[in-house]
This record gives C-alpha cells, sequence and structure tokens, in this order.
C-alpha cells in the first residue's frame, strides 16, 4: 500500500500512489516551496552570523577581510538567500491561491452543469426528459458501443461470430463496475435524475437534480415518528483507538444477520460509548449503521425511504433518533462527540452534525462508503470521508470528483491494487469490514498530517492521548412502528409451605407369637423376634413351616 497525503485535503490509496487532482498536487508544490524557503532563512541566518562576527579577525588577516566584504555584498545581492526567500514564500502563497481557485472553479463548474440539467429538463418538458435520458445511456454504454463499431470496421466477420458477441456482451455486462471505477455513474446519475424529475414535475429547477428528484419521492411517503427501544443488556464493546476502531464499532453495531454484527443485536440499532480517559475527562462515540431494509416506509426505519429523505435533504427520522438516542444516554453539552457511519449511516451522521450544533460538542464525522448529502457541516466539525473507488454506492449523491470541504479529509481507496479483490463485486466493494481494513490503513498516514490538522486534532479530543480508561456501551433500537408492550416475566411461583410432617409409619412387626400351649410362661406370650429381613421372599406357607 502506497498513499500521500495533500495538506490534510484528499489521501489516495492505490497501487502506484498518485493523487490524480490537480488542486491537491499545486498544494502539495506550494508545501514543497516553504520547505524550502525555511532552508534558504536558515542558510541566511548563517550568512549574517558569519558577516557579524568576521570583522574582529579582519585587521590582522586582510584574507579574512576580503571574505567579510564578499559575504556582505551577498547578503545585500538580489539573488542573495533573503531575496530568494521571499521569492519562494511569495510563489508557494500564490500557489495555494492558484488551488484553491481552481478547486473552487472545479466546483462551481459542477454545480453549474447540474443546475444547467435541471433547467433544460424543466424547459424541454418531455423531450427534454427523453433526451436526457438517451444521454445517461450513452454516457454509460458509448464507450462500448464505440469499441464495437471499430471492431466491426476492422475485422466483420470476427465481430459477427458466436465469440465476438459473447465478448461484446461481457463488456456490456461490466459497464456498471466499469463507470464506477472511472466515475461516469455520477454523470449518468445527474442525467437521470434531471429525466426523471422533469416526468415527476420536481423542482425547484436550479437543485442538483439527483436531489430534486429524491426530495419528490420522499416528500410523497407517509411521515413516521422514531420510536427509541434500549437494549437492557447489551454487548461490552471495546473502547476504540482510532479510526479503524470506530468503524469496528459500526460494523459490530449492524444486527446479527450480518456477518460483522454481535448476537442478539436487533435491526436499526445506534451505539452510544461513553469513554472515559486518563484524565478524568469523558468524550462520546455514535456508531449508526447502513440500510438494512428495502421498502420506503417500513417498521425498520433503516430503509430506502431514508435514503431518499437524506439525499433529499428533507426531515428523516433516524437523524431525530439519534439525537434523542444521544439524550437519552446523557451525552453533555460541553464533551466531545465523534459520529461515525457505514452507508446510510454516514449519511446520518452528517445530518446529526448539522443540526447538533447548538446542543452537542461535535468534533468529528466519520463516514465509511456514504454518498454526500445535501447540508452544511458547522465549522470546527472535521469530515472523515472514506471510500472506495469500486464501490457504487458512493456515487449515488451523483457527486463527479471528490467531496468536503476545507475541514475534511476525503479518502479514496483503490481495493484492486491494495490487496483488496483483484475485481470485487458491489457488495465486497461496499461491505463494512473491508472499510474496517481501509481505516486501519487511514490510522497509519494520518501521521503524516500536520500537528494540528483537524482530523488529527478532533481524534485526539474524542479518544485522549492514553486511549480509553473504561468504556460504558449503550445501545437504542429504533423503530416506526407501534411499540411493543413487552410482558413483564412471568413470576416464578413459591412452592407452596410443606404440610406438618407426619410421622413415619411403624414398619410391620415382624416378630413371631410362640405357639399355643406353651407351658410355664408367666405373664403374657413372649414375643420371638425375627432379624431384618428374614421373612423377605417368604409367603404364609413358609411362615408356618419355620414356626416350631
Amino acid at each position: 500500500m502506497s498513499g500521500a497525503v495533500r495538506e490534510g485535503i484528499s489521501l489516495t490509496i492505490s497501487g502506484d500512489g498518485r493523487v490524480l487532482v490537480d488542486a491537491d498536487e499545486l498544494l502539495a508544490s506550494a508545501r514543497d516551496l516553504r520547505s524550502a524557503a525555511d532552508g534558504l532563512h536558515a542558510a541566511d541566518v548563517r550568512l549574517r552570523t558569519t558577516v557579524i562576527v568576521s570583522p574582529v579577525f579582519a585587521s590582522p588577516v586582510p584574507e579574512v577581510r576580503a571574505v567579510h566584504e564578499a559575504l556582505a555584498a551577498l547578503r545585500r545581492a538580489l539573488h542573495g538567500p533573503a531575496a530568494i526567500e521571499q521569492d519562494v514564500r511569495e510563489l508557494a502563497s500564490r500557489t495555494v491561491d492558484a488551488a484553491h481557485t481552481y478547486s473552487l472553479a472545479e466546483t462551481d463548474a459542477q454545480a453549474s452543469w447540474r443546475g444547467l440539467i435541471g433547467t433544460f429538463g424543466t424547459a424541454a418538458g418531455v423531450p427534454g426528459a427523453g433526451l436526457l435520458g438517451g444521454l445517461a445511456i450513452a454516457t454509460a454504454v458509448g464507450d462500448v458501443l464505440l469499441a464495437e463499431a471499430r471492431d466491426l470496421l476492422r475485422d466483420p466477420w470476427g465481430t459477427a461470430s458466436p465469440q465476438g458477441r459473447v465478448d461484446f456482451a461481457a463488456r456490456l455486462a461490466g459497464t456498471p463496475q466499469r463507470i464506477v471505477r472511472d466515475g461516469r455513474a455520477g454523470l449518468v446519475l445527474q442525467l437521470l435524475g434531471g429525466a426523471l424529475g422533469t416526468l415527476a414535475g420536481a423542482g425547484p429547477r436550479h437543485l442538483d437534480p439527483v436531489r430534486r428528484f429524491t426530495a419528490r419521492v420522499a416528500g410523497l411517503l407517509p411521515s413516521r415518528e422514531a420510536r427509541l427501544v434500549p437494549r437492557l443488556f447489551p454487548p461490552d464493546l471495546p473502547a476504540p483507538d482510532g479510526v479503524a476502531g470506530m468503524v469496528d464499532l459500526v460494523a459490530r453495531t449492524y444486527d446479527e444477520d450480518t456477518e460483522t454484527g454481535e448476537p442478539g443485536t436487533p435491526l436499526a440499532t445506534v451505539t452510544v460509548q461513553r469513554i472515559e480517559h486518563a484524565d478524568g475527562s469523558t468524550a462520546w462515540v455514535v456508531a449508526i449503521p447502513g440500510t438494512r431494509a428495502a421498502g420506503l416506509a417500513s417498521d425498520v426505519p433503516t430503509d430506502n425511504g431514508t435514503n431518499l429523505a437524506l439525499e433529499g435533504g428533507v426531515p428523516d427520522v433516524m437523524t431525530s433518533a439519534v439525537l434523542d438516542a444521544m439524550a437519552a444516554a446523557g451525552v453533555g453539552p460541553d464533551e466531545p462527540v465523534a459520529l461515525v457511519g457505514h452507508s446510510q449511516g454516514g449519511m446520518v451522521a452528517t445530518t446529526v452534525a448539522a443540526a447538533a450544533a447548538s446542543s452537542y460538542a461535535v468534533r468529528l464525522v466519520v463516514t465509511a462508503g456514504s454518498p454526500d448529502v445535501p447540508v452544511v457541516v458547522p465549522p470546527g466539525v472535521a469530515v472523515l470521508a472514506v471510500r472506495h473507488a469500486e464501490d457504487a454506492v458512493t456515487l449515488l449523491d451523483g457527486i463527479v470528483g471528490e467531496r468536503g470541504g476545507p475541514d475534511t479529509l476525503s479518502v479514496v481507496r483503490n481495493l484492486s491494487e491494495t490487496g483488496g479483490p483483484a475485481a470485487p463485486s458491489f457488495s465486497q466493494a461496499h461491505a463494512v469490514s473491508g472499510y474496517v481494513e481501509t481505516a486501519g490503513m487511514v490510522d497509519e498516514e494520518l501521521g503524516k498530517l500536520p500537528a494540528d490538522d483537524p482530523v488529527r486534532t478532533a481524534l485526539h479530543d474524542v479518544l485522549g492521548d492514553g486511549g480509553a480508561v473504561a468504556a460504558t456501551t449503550r445501545q437504542y433500537t429504533v423503530t416506526t412502528g407501534p411499540l411493543q408492550v413487552c410482558e413483564p416475566p412471568p413470576v416464578r411461583a413459591e412452592p407452596p409451605a410443606s404440610p406438618t410432617p407426619t410421622p413415619a409409619p411403624t414398619p410391620p412387626d415382624r416378630r413371631i407369637p410362640p405357639p399355643d400351649g406353651f407351658e410355664g410362661w408367666p405373664g403374657p406370650r413372649p414375643i420371638i423376634p425375627v432379624p431384618e429381613g428374614f421373612l423377605r421372599g417368604r409367603g404364609a406357607a413358609d411362615v408356618s413351616a419355620s414356626s416350631p
């Protein structure tokens, strides 16, 4: 694995370590220029010290005086270390300005393009929707069709052969993975969103076409109210010690039917973990799972209806549920909080950060495999956005290129080049277990960031210096269905009082009386004792026969 950190802006984990973002390359060059300016400044300091000290030796040694005059002239020269230092620092400053200008221009261009799609669809009506849909299809499979046409001109018989048709079908079937890897999927979704939004009458036209359509559909769904059900005996989950530990906490928060979920965990469960530091301070980590239901208005709120609401920028049930869970867990208003989520959970974490700005001290948002959402994260909240280049879910927002703002560290990992599957499927690229592994790589690279980087500072605020002394895990299951009245456990009936013990029955008298007519026996007839067991198994005839 090789990676490159670019001024706390982006981190690409790929086989060759290249970052194909010009703005980031400019920022890296500016950093190198500043380092060179620092070296020139150190050289100028040494030169100035030498010029000050050399006159002491100049009188007795003529050669020293000549050196002194040469050094003094060098300090005053237009190409001396001091003058070059100023030029290099100015060049570094202009390079940074150029990088930011380029990034803003790219963002504005994309925003203008998305607005153009929406405006064209609205103005052209149904014909415009058809044209946008055709452009989406052409963008997705145009390269395959062009390659097929080229091959047909070169070798008509080979293309028409059975093997040629099989090869064409295989290339066509690989279109989804291909457009995800090269980023075209975002543009395709913009065009499809514009077409569908036009047909659905979504507005206003200036909004992102994907947001317009998803907001329109989400507005047609019935409203739901989230309810929390605290888990009485949640698992004792380990406290995170880095980004990987935070994403692993999300992986363990999934339900028990998943690969990483803890046994017994219900659907749509949120984990709120209280972390106690060695200095007595307290911080919190809130872990939010992703989509676990296919419906649009089911009793399980982690469904596609919530996805549409989040992407459309309309109120959703999971955001309010997480805020309620934080309040129920006792999160203090001044205690640092990290919100971590995978897939839909990352979208919810972002909206919670925006909604909780005045109530909680949110320091960090970590998203893993999540699309972007149309909310503004408050100043002072660092965002770490991790995604895989092959993960199609991260492109469902229709955004082409990197995400985030000035306090965002955007991480992109190419699975096929960094030890992952050579040709990962959509499920493999999106799996939370893979994002736990990627987060471990991020932990290794974060040390290259400056100490005052927003993400590093936020991690320190939440996790502390020496890690957690103790961690308390609370979990809350979110439902939108009617509350189930839990029957109390059956009361174990007390055993009835034992009656007064009856005396044990008197054992039968096994003594044999003497025969009648026994002479000379004073008083009653004697009773001859018989040894225990003597009569066992004997009948009445035996007893008579044994009598004397």
